[in-house]
C-alpha cells in the first residue's frame, strides 16, 4: 500500500499525460511528421539548459519560460513545413532542429560542473518524485489546451485529417497547432524528460493505429493500453529499483509489439471462422 501511495502523484501525472499526448501523437502520425514532437522536446531542453547557464533554477519557472520561448519559436517555424515540398525534405528540417538542439544542449550544460548531472535529468525527468503542485498546474493547462481543442475540433481535425488541401484552415491555425503542442511539451519536459515525452506521444497512438482504424477508437484504444503501460513501467522501475523514464519507455516499447500479435491473432482467427462458415 505505502508503494501506490509513493507511485500514486506520478501515475496520475503519466495519465494527464497518455490523455493530452496521445491525441497529439494521432495528429502527428496522420502528418506524418513523426519526430516533430521530439525535436519540440529537444529544443524545450535546450531552453532550460540556456536559463540554467544563466544562472536560474533549472526547474523554476523562469527556466520554463525559457524553455516555452525557445519551443514556441521553433513551433512557429514547424507551423510552415506543409508549404516545403517532400515529406523527405520536411523531416530531414526536423531531424536537423533535433540534433542541432541536442548538440547545444551539450555544449552549454558543459559549461557547468553540474551541467552532465542536469543533462541526464532532461532526458530522464523526475516523475516519480513529481509534487502535487506541479500536477495541478500541468492539469489546468492541459484541461484549457482540452477546451480549445473540443471548441474548435473541426479546425483543428482538418489541419492533420482533411486530404483536400483547399478546406485546410490557415497559417494562423497551424500556429496555434503547433503553439499548443509547445505548451504541452515545455511543460511535460520539466517533468518527464525528453524521452518520456517522446514516447507518450508516439507509441500509445501508434499501437492503437495498428490495432483499429477510427481516430475516436484510436484515442480510446491508445488511452488504455498507454495507462496500463506506464503503470506497468512505474512499478518495475520503483520494485526493481531501475530509471524511471528510461524504464516506462522500455515497457511502453513492448505495446506495438503486442498489438501486432493481437491483430495477427484476430485476422487468423476471423479467417479461420470465414473458412469454417464458407
Amino acid at each position: 500500500m505505502d508503494a501506490w501511495l509513493i507511485l500514486l502523484p506520478a501515475f496520475v501525472l503519466s495519465a494527464l499525460m497518455i490523455f493530452t499526448h496521445t491525441y497529439l501523437g494521432l495528429h502527428v502520425l496522420a502528418r506524418g511528421v513523426i519526430f516533430v514532437d521530439l525535436a519540440l522536446a529537444q529544443v524545450a531542453a535546450l531552453g532550460v539548459s540556456i536559463a540554467f547557464l544563466l544562472g536560474e533554477e533549472a526547474h523554476g519557472t523562469r527556466a520554463q519560460l525559457y524553455a516555452f520561448a525557445a519551443t514556441l519559436t521553433v513551433a512557429f517555424a514547424f507551423a510552415g513545413l506543409r508549404r516545403v515540398p517532400g515529406k523527405t525534405t520536411r523531416e530531414v528540417i526536423i531531424g536537423c532542429v533535433y540534433v542541432v538542439a541536442t548538440a547545444l544542449t551539450i555544449v552549454i550544460l558543459s559549461r557547468s560542473t553540474q551541467g552532465m548531472e542536469e543533462l541526464k535529468s532532461l532526458f530522464n525527468g523526475n516523475i516519480l518524485w513529481v509534487r502535487w503542485q506541479e500536477i495541478t498546474l500541468i492539469a489546468v493547462a492541459y484541461g484549457a489546451l482540452t477546451i480549445l481543442h473540443i471548441v474548435y475540433r473541426q479546425n483543428f481535425l482538418a489541419l492533420s485529417f482533411d486530404s483536400d488541401d483547399s478546406r485546410r484552415p490557415g497559417f494562423l491555425w497551424e500556429f496555434l497547432f503547433f503553439a499548443t503542442f509547445a505548451v504541452v511539451i515545455t511543460l511535460a519536459v520539466n517533468v518527464a524528460g525528453v524521452l518520456l515525452v517522446f514516447a507518450f506521444l508516439i507509441i500509445p497512438a501508434f499501437s492503437a493505429s495498428i490495432l483499429v482504424a477510427t481516430l475516436g477508437k484510436r484515442l480510446l484504444i491508445g488511452w488504455i493500453i498507454g495507462v496500463l503501460g506506464s503503470t506497468a513501467g512505474l512499478w518495475l522501475s520503483f520494485s526493481a529499483d531501475l530509471p524511471v523514464g528510461a524504464t516506462v519507455v522500455s515497457v511502453l516499447g513492448l505495446l506495438p509489439i503486442i498489438a501486432v500479435g493481437f491483430k495477427y491473432a484476430i485476422n487468423t482467427w476471423s479467417q479461420m471462422n470465414r473458412e469454417l462458415n464458407s
